[in-house]
């Protein structure tokens, strides 16, 4: 077990299952309950399926440039993260999709719909999408930069299975998680791991 790579992938796959469970609970809140379970089923596949046909082609890549190309992809993210963090803690801001994630779109304040909406399906899979495409590339990246597939997959179904006890736990308080701080502290360690293999991809470089 690599215990780094391990913390790593349930620290960053954690933060976006959480993210995915709160959009979901707020679209639910609105009457669209169908609809935030099926559009998170079906972002979650359409980035999951594909994501697992490629692994054996990251996995061909040279080490090294991949470390290199690992740690800039973990540095951009986990630096955009921390940035982010510290900007809504200065200005005592949350994310605004944690209160109602159809805000962008018109009539996206209304609540218990009575029929079913593909238009609030497509948004919940989009969202979806989004943070398992994100999920993939901390979890891909993790393992194949450090060929420890075993923990990087074992951090990531421990943040699935945590973050599905504590949501079940925290029922209608979901959306009161501190969502910024998790991030600002989950960017950091990303960070930090990025620069570590862009250190390592250059010195294994041939």
């Amino acid at each position: 077990m690599n215990l780094h790579v391990f913390i790593a992938s349930l620290a960053g796959a954690g933060v976006e299952f959480l993210e995915m469970a709160v959009i979901a609970y707020a679209l639910a809140r609105t009457g669209s309950v169908a609809e935030a379970v099926i559009g998170m089923v079906l972002g979650n596949l359409l980035i999951g399926l594909p994501a697992y046909a490629a692994w054996p082609w990251l996995a061909g890549i040279p080490i090294h440039i991949f470390q290199c190309t690992v740690g800039v992809l973990l540095l951009w993210l986990g630096g955009s993260w921390v940035a982010k963090s510290v900007r809504r803690k200065r200005h005592n801001q949350r994310a605004g999709w944690m209160d109602n994630p159809m805000r962008a779109f018109p009539g996206g304040g209304e609540s218990r719909r009575t029929r079913f909406s593909f238009f609030n399906t497509l948004v919940m899979t989009k969202s979806a999408a989004i943070e398992a495409f994100e999920i993939c590339m901390i979890v891909s990246a993790l393992a194949v930069a450090s060929q420890a597939w075993g923990s990087a997959l074992a951090g990531m179904a421990v943040a699935l299975l945590g973050t599905g006890c504590f949501v079940m736990v925290l029922k209608g308080k979901v959306q009161h998680v501190p969502e910024v701080e998790f991030k600002l502290w989950t960017g950091a360690l990303l960070s930090a791991i990025g620069l570590w293999w862009i250190y390592e991809g250059l010195m294994n470089w041939p």
